[in-house]
């Protein structure tokens, strides 16, 4: 199984973002000076769509993800109950490498994908039959809040990487923090 490996090599607490291609994998709360953390780079997600019709919030069944899907939120009628019910429709996304988010009803509808039951990301669609998409390619953004300075991002295409953040401690960079892919 692959893995990026994140390192601290501060003396401050680090709190890590992973990003595969648009798509939020991990969001760490912080990880100790000197710890390492390794974060699966291949796992399912969890969808769950919620919006709100007639003053009533409707949520959807979560939907469980790997990879390229296409999501299709909306509101059905159920006549022999006289109610609604709303609901997520998946099939494959018509673009490799690419999550696709789409809904039929009339109130802004919220994707949020969670991952073990933590929410990592949420993607909102304003309007009916507009498409909003995430990439999620093979190309992993890490970024780090270090003692409150947050780190340029790295970029690596290695699902088997090692980010490590380090300290600059010369004299005419003090508290300047930087993540080095290895």
């Amino acid at each position: 199984m692959s893995a990026l490996t994140l390192r601290n090599a501060t003396t401050y607490i680090a709190q890590y973002v992973v990003h595969k291609g648009g798509l939020v994998i991990a969001r760490l709360p912080g990880i100790a000076p000197g710890a390492t953390l390794s974060i699966p780079t291949a796992e399912s997600f969890e969808v769950i769509a919620s919006t709100i019709l007639n003053g009533n919030t409707y949520t959807s069944a979560p939907v469980a993800i790997e990879g390229a899907t296409r999501f299709l939120a909306q509101v059905k009628q159920v006549p022999a109950q006289g109610t609604y019910e709303f609901e997520v429709v998946t099939m494959p996304s018509s673009i490799a490498n690419q999550m696709q988010f789409e809904k039929t009803s009339l109130g802004p509808v919220t994707f949020q994908i969670t991952q073990r039951g933590v929410p990592l990301q949420s993607v909102v669609v304003s309007d009916s039959f507009m498409e909003v998409t995430l990439e999620i390619s093979d190309v992993y953004s890490v970024y780090a809040v270090i003692n409150g300075i947050t780190t340029d991002s790295v970029t690596t295409s290695n699902p088997n990487a090692t980010i490590t953040a380090t300290a600059e401690t010369s004299d005419m960079e003090f508290g300047y923090f930087t993540l080095a892919v290895s």
